[in-house]
């Protein structure tokens, strides 16, 4: 895995500029897209990020943008969809930064197309890498949250997760149960100081997304990758006494801009789906 010389937490005190001052994060599929945004806005308001992904090379790029920027991150290299990968990754980050304040599982894969079409191995990798490695991970990092009485465990969901859309099938599915999942955490953990809630985006403009352009669709239009980052660094610094919802949507206002329509259209023009490492909505 990566760079084992990392300074230990930092002392400083939370300023308004900087509320994740010596707060330890972990965010998956942070080499690109969403992931990647969401662990430089992190580092910028004072947290050390311990950035997981699979690609090294995008992974790297994503830590050396936050440290010239001034920020304090870690590259973890590893593969969710192993039977410990999840595992292997969060005990990595324990032993060089501490236990985990905040987990964001922003890994995802995609592939697109009726439930009659979806194969074993696609459903399998679906849940697998949506559903199975969040749990996995979740499972790994309560117990320090708990004793800490602190914690956010967020998870990158999706429109396809909270509506019904025709044609995302496994995809749409493995979505809708991680809010479930995390549901469920939040209401057996709150309690304890620990929250969780499932950040659900509309149509964001990534490389795993439909290219608004060939839409017809103004790019600036569609949400940004920092669009989505901004909502979670909002969400993991709001007081303990304020009750959110636990499956928070985040969609354009541009009526033209529907993530449904955009699925099913990509879906039509492709003539298949993709599966890839990252954060498609």
């Amino acid at each position: 895995m990566t760079n084992a010389t990392t300074p230990p937490r930092r002392s400083a005190p939370r300023t308004p500029e900087e509320p994740l001052n010596g707060r330890t994060a972990l965010v998956t599929g942070g080499s690109s897209g969403i992931g990647a945004a969401i662990a430089q806005e992190l580092a910028a308001l004072g947290a050390h990020v311990a950035v997981v992904a699979r690609r090294t090379d995008l992974l790297d790029a994503t830590v050396s943008r936050i440290r010239q920027a001034g920020g304090r991150a870690l590259a973890v290299a590893a593969d969710l969809t192993t039977p410990t990968g999840p595992q292997d990754a969060v005990a990595q980050v324990r032993d060089l930064l501490g236990p985990v304040d905040i987990l964001v599982c922003a890994a995802g894969a995609v592939r697109l197309g009726g439930v009659d079409e979806v194969s074993d191995r696609h459903w399998n990798l679906m849940f697998t890498l949506n559903l199975d490695a969040p749990f996995r991970m979740a499972r790994a990092v309560l117990p320090d949250m708990r004793h800490a009485g602190y914690g956010w465990i967020v998870a990158i969901g999706s429109a396809a997760g909270a509506d019904i859309v025709p044609g995302s099938g496994a995809y749409g599915i493995s979505k809708a149960a991680l809010n479930r999942l995390v549901e469920l955490i939040d209401e057996e953990n709150r309690a304890c100081g620990v929250r969780a809630v499932a950040v659900c985006p509309g149509w964001v403009r990534t490389a795993l997304a439909q290219d608004p352009a060939e839409a017809g669709i103004p790019e600036d239009e569609v949400l940004s990758p920092q669009d989505v980052a901004q909502t979670v660094s909002w969400l993991v610094t709001r007081p303990s006494r304020l009750r959110l919802d636990r499956i928070v949507r985040c969609e354009p206002t541009s009526p033209r801009a529907d993530a449904t329509a955009a699925m099913v259209a990509a879906l039509a023009s492709s003539g298949r789906g993709r599966a890839e490492e990252g954060t498609p909505r």
